[in-house]
């Protein structure tokens, strides 16, 4: 092959315009490409702002005081080369605040940056050329001033530059959009979450607060308590002396009899107690009415001295106040009861592991050791004591208390003072089981039991009776059912309304065994509880004949 310089100059001119037209038709390709890309990225773009558009509608604004109405974001694409510059896709005028139509360029952009970030964009400028690695897009932001208001906007870029290869010159392709509603709404949002951590301290400083000022409320409640109780332990105390004397006075009213000397000490006493607690209690009436001795129950027949007994109980009297202790004695004796006496928990405790007793009478505030004490180490004693019947005897007659008080084994409770109908019928009652009572009997507190039917007229007694045997029949066996499928919401479900009809009747035996099995979380067999609900239907037929049908 000839060369070049070895042509005649015809045929090189002819050679170099062939390859200067080949040169200009690639050219011509290469920008053709290069426009249709653009073409594309710009559609591109203008889809892109339709979907952010269509967002930022569909977007539900939670709170207007976060974000108020998003506005749709706008976003403009650069694209530059060294030999040509830059070029923006349109909405790049709209974007700086210029007219629809105007012409941007770099320096018109380099023009609207605001003063104080030029310095910085600048250097930004330098070292994204020089430094920044190629192929990897790069963030900015900085501010602009509009030409046409002077106002202040912010835009965040995102750029990338591409190095140059065999068939293709470097490049820069970057996408700019407006930040300013962006921004704004981040620090509005930051600035409700900032309002909102210290509303929830605040919010948390009050519970504290809260939680304790209501357990020194409790705690002050609970001395209150404590005081009216003592109280109300030390009027009955006295009262009881002196309702007993009275009824053992109206057997022999001579006078000089020390009976009526036991009469005037007790009120003597009570006088002065009342007092005591009129000045510390207040006027606090609701609690006041908690003092007052509930209406006595009915006895179960006017049977007098022990006639239809058929034989002579022996009873256990727990008190440590000497007048009530003879009072009580007394009137155990006109009933016909063998009696022995103790002076606290302690000896009552002792006296039945040495003895045998058919009822206990467990006077509940005493030294040493307290009625609730005494009855739960009898419970724990060996052999047929522990199911000796004990019948409290309190000051307080509040429901909570007579249900704490049969938690602890008391087979029954009644209120001072003790009135000799009331006694004769707690402690027939308690017998019928005889010392099975608190065994493998059913457990009644006859007291609730005869409230409960008493309240209802003659009538409804017996239906009431069918629809509680009935009512405990079926919930049982929901328990049961639920304890079997070890469903808990179940059994829940069913102990709610079992103890609601269980001790509406009395039957304090069945709650206190479902109790005794959910304590334990399933860890033990429901036999006994089981066994318990039927003991309660079988004996309930008797009972109720016994204490309500013939009254």
């Amino acid at each position: 092959m000839r060369r070049m310089d070895e042509l005649p100059a015809e045929q090189r001119a002819e050679i170099l315009a062939r390859r200067l037209e080949r040169s200009e038709r690639a050219l011509r390709e290469t920008e053709n490409a290069l426009e249709e890309r653009m073409k594309a990225l710009d559609r591109a773009n203008r889809g892109l702002r339709l979907r952010e558009t269509e967002l930022a509608h569909n977007l539900a604004i939670e709170s207007a005081l976060l974000l108020g109405a998003l506005a749709t974001a706008k976003m403009v694409t650069i694209y530059g080369e060294r030999a040509r510059g830059f070029s923006f896709s349109d909405g790049a005028a709209a974007l700086l605040g210029l007219p629809d139509h105007a012409e941007v360029t770099m320096q018109t952009l380099l023009d609207v940056i605001h003063p104080l970030d030029r310095a910085r964009i600048a250097n930004a400028g330098r070292e994204f050329f020089a430094e920044r690695e190629p192929g990897v897009a790069h963030a900015y932001q900085h501010r602009i001033v509009r030409r046409a208001n002077g106002e202040i906007r912010w835009l965040s870029w995102s750029i990338r530059r591409e190095r140059s290869t065999r068939i293709r010159p470097a490049y820069v392709l970057g996408a700019v959009r407006e930040i300013t509603e962006e921004r704004r709404n981040r620090r509005q949002v930051r600035a409700l979450q900032l309002r909102a951590e210290r509303r929830v301290a605040e919010l948390n400083r009050l519970q504290a607060e809260l939680a304790k000022a209501k357990d020194k409320t409790d705690r002050t409640l609970a001395r209150r308590q404590q005081f009216i109780t003592e109280m109300a332990h030390a009027i009955r105390t006295p009262m009881g002396g002196l309702t007993g004397g009275v009824e053992l006075l109206g057997l022999k009213l001579a006078q000089g009899d020390p009976d009526l000397a036991v009469v005037r000490q007790s009120l003597g006493e009570l006088d002065e107690i009342a007092s005591r607690l009129l000045e510390n209690a207040g006027t606090d009436v609701e609690h006041a009415a908690d003092l007052t001795p509930k209406p006595l129950p009915t006895p179960i027949d006017a049977v007098s001295r022990g006639e239809d007994m058929q034989e002579t109980p022996r009873v256990l009297l727990a008190e440590d106040t000497e007048s009530n202790r003879y009072v009580i004695e007394r009137m155990l004796e006109e009933m016909g009861c063998d009696v022995q006496t103790v002076e606290n928990g302690a000896a009552a405790v002792d006296a039945v592991r040495r003895g045998e007793f058919d009822v206990i009478l467990m006077d509940v505030m005493m030294p040493i050791m307290s009625g609730e004490q005494a009855t739960q180490a009898i419970r724990n004693l060996p052999g047929p004591a522990a199911r000796t019947p004990v019948i409290g005897i309190t000051a307080h007659s509040l429901q909570e208390e007579r249900e704490r008080l049969l938690s602890s084994g008391m087979t029954a409770c009644m209120a001072k003072p003790v009135r000799r109908e009331a006694l004769e019928s707690a402690i027939r009652t308690a017998m019928l089981g005889g010392g099975e009572a608190a065994g493998e009997q059913a457990r009644f507190d006859h007291q609730l039991l005869r409230h409960t039917f008493e309240q209802l007229p003659g009538a409804y007694r017996s239906r009431m009776r069918d629809a509680a045997k009935k009512d405990i029949t079926r919930y049982a066996k929901d328990a049961l059912a639920a304890i079997a499928a070890g469903d808990d919401a179940a059994l829940s479900r069913a102990a709610h309304s079992l103890n609601g009809v269980a001790l509406n009747v009395g039957a304090v035996g069945i709650v206190e065994e479902l109790a005794h099995y959910r304590e334990a979380a399933g860890k033990i067999s429901p036999e006994r509880f089981r066994a318990e609900v039927a003991a309660c239907l079988l004996a309930f037929d008797d009972l109720y004949e016994a204490l309500i049908d013939s009254v």
